[in-house]
C-alpha cells in the first residue's frame, strides 16, 4: 500500500509537507497541494482509517446494525439515518448480523453506533456502552447512561389493531405472533392480549409464528382447520397478513368477510392485496432520522430524552368488510 513517505519521494518534499496538503491545512499553497493530490491520486492512495482514527480520535462515520436488508422496512429506516446524517458531514457504515463488523465500534472505527438487529448480543451493547461508546438502541429494553432507547410505540399500535377488530364485532381473536426473540412481536401481543382480556366473554387464540408469508400461510392453515368463523386476525407485521391471504384464499375463503385481519408496518405490498389490508403504520423514515439525530446529539455531548417513542397509527382497508 502506497504511503505518504512514497508520495513524498515522488513529489520531492518533505513528509509533512505531504500531510499538510492531504488534510488541507493552509501551510502549503494551492499549487502544492494541487501538484500532491494529483500525485497521490495517480499512485492509488487510500487514506489510513486507523492511523487517522489514533490520531483525530473521530471518524465521522456512524455504524448501523440491522438484521437484514429485505422488504421495504430496512430500506427506510436506513434512508432516515443516512439523511440526517449526509447533513451533518458523516457517512454511513451498515452491518448485519457478524462480529466483524460489530468490532468496528470498541476499535472506534465509528464514532457511535444505532442498533435494530435482534442478533446483536445485549451484554455486548451494555460492554460496549461501559467502554464509553455511545449507541441509540431500537429494538430493545436497555438502561445505561450511554444509551438512549428510539422505538416504536408498539403498545399504541397493538391497542389500536384490536379496536380496529373490535369495531368490527368479530366473535373470535386470533394473533399470529413474529419470533420469540423479537421484543417488537412479544410487546405488540402482550399488549393485544390485554386488550382483548378487557373485553366480556372473549377468548384469544395465540399462533406462534416467524414474521415470513410462509408463517402466515401456516397460520392460516390452522385457523381453517379449526373451522372458525366471524374470526378478527391481528398479524403482528404485513408479511404475515399476507402470507394470511394466500392461505385463505387457497380454501376460497375471502378477507373482509368472514375473516378480519389487521397487519402492521404499512408494507407496500398491502395496498396491492385484494381487498387491501388494514395495518398500523408509522413512519419509518422518521424513526431512522431520529435515531440519527440522538446519536448525533450524544456525541456532541448533548443529553437527549433517553426514551422516545414513534407515534403510530391505523390505515383502513377492505380487510376488515365494509369501512369503518
Amino acid at each position: 500500500m502506497v504511503g505518504i513517505r512514497e508520495i513524498a519521494k515522488h513529489a520531492g518534499v518533505s513528509i509533512s509537507t505531504v500531510s499538510y496538503a492531504l488534510n488541507g491545512n493552509p501551510k502549503v499553497t494551492e499549487e502544492t497541494r494541487d501538484r500532491i493530490l494529483a500525485i497521490a491520486k495517480e499512485m492509488h492512495y487510500t487514506p489510513n482509517l486507523a492511523g487517522r482514527t489514533l490520531k483525530k480520535q473521530k471518524t465521522n462515520m456512524i455504524g448501523l446494525y440491522v438484521n437484514g436488508f429485505g422488504g421495504d422496512f430496512y430500506s427506510h429506516v436506513i434512508d432516515g439515518v443516512a439523511s440526517v446524517l449526509k447533513k451533518n458531514n458523516y457517512e454511513l457504515i451498515v452491518g448485519s448480523g457478524g462480529s466483524r463488523s460489530r468490532a468496528f465500534i470498541p476499535q472506534k472505527f465509528v464514532d457511535g453506533a444505532i442498533i435494530l438487529d435482534v442478533a446483536f448480543p445485549t451484554e455486548l451493547v451494555t460492554d460496549y456502552a461501559d467502554a464509553g461508546n455511545q449507541i441509540v438502541i431500537m429494538d430493545r429494553d436497555i438502561s445505561h447512561e450511554n444509551v438512549c432507547r428510539v422505538m416504536l410505540d408498539n403498545n399504541d399500535g397493538a391497542e389500536k389493531a384490536i379496536a380496529a377488530l373490535a369495531a368490527t364485532q368479530v366473535k373470535h381473536y386470533v394473533v399470529v405472533t413474529g419470533p420469540t426473540n423479537s421484543y417488537d412481536s412479544q410487546t405488540r401481543l402482550k399488549t393485544a392480549i390485554r386488550q382483548v382480556e378487557k373485553q366480556d366473554d372473549q377468548s384469544i387464540l395465540v399462533i406462534p409464528s416467524d414474521f415470513t408469508i410462509p408463517g402466515g400461510r401456516k397460520a392460516a392453515e390452522i385457523i381453517y382447520n379449526m373451522g372458525m368463523k366471524d374470526v378478527g386476525i391481528f398479524a403482528l407485521n404485513d408479511e404475515l397478513a399476507i402470507g394470511l391471504y394466500e392461505g385463505f384464499t387457497a380454501h376460497h375463503v375471502k378477507v373482509g368477510n368472514n375473516v378480519k385481519i389487521v397487519g402492521f408496518d404499512n408494507d407496500l405490498l398491502g395496498t396491492y392485496l385484494q381487498p387491501g389490508l388494514t395495518t398500523v403504520d408509522y413512519s419509518k423514515h422518521q424513526w431512522g432520522e431520529r435515531a440519527a439525530e440522538t446519536l448525533l446529539a450524544m456525541i456532541n455531548g448533548e443529553a437527549p430524552q433517553q426514551d422516545q417513542f414513534i407515534n403510530t397509527r391505523v390505515i383502513h382497508r377492505g380487510s376488515l368488510g365494509e369501512a369503518q
